[in-house]
């Protein structure tokens, strides 16, 4: 009877493949949910931005009091909130929550306000 010192590497090629298969789809997985969670983080910045400038036309003192409602429903944390002029400025948090691979924090910031009503790029 021959010496078969090859049995059971078929297994063993099998598992090595499913792990790096695995491997390769829990690192999708995880760029996935970062990515979506940069696209909510910028999103709700800009609709901050935008709900604030808005509440700053009517009164001025309405601006980051109506920035951090929106933020709140957004569920986003509100770090900044800065007028300038009839522009508003702002920058929003979230803490994306990834399990035992930790708890990033994702910062979007925005500006809102008329167009030419600042010195933006662009306003010549």
């Amino acid at each position: 009877m021959a010496d078969r010192t090859d049995r059971g590497s078929a297994t063993l090629l099998a598992l090595g493949i499913a792990a790096v298969l695995l491997g390769g789809c829990l690192v999708g997985v995880l760029w996935a949910a970062v990515s979506v969670g940069h696209h909510r983080v910028d999103a709700a910045a800009d609709l901050v931005a935008l709900s604030a400038a808005q509440a700053q036309q009517s009164n001025p003192a309405d601006a980051c009091p109506t920035a951090a409602r929106i933020a709140d429903t957004h569920r986003v944390e509100l770090k900044t909130c800065r007028t300038e002029g009839e522009a508003v400025s702002v920058a929003v948090t979230l803490r994306l929550h990834l399990g035992v691979l930790g708890t990033p924090l994702l910062t979007g910031e925005a500006r809102a306000g008329p167009i030419g009503g600042g010195d933006w790029p662009g306003d010549g």
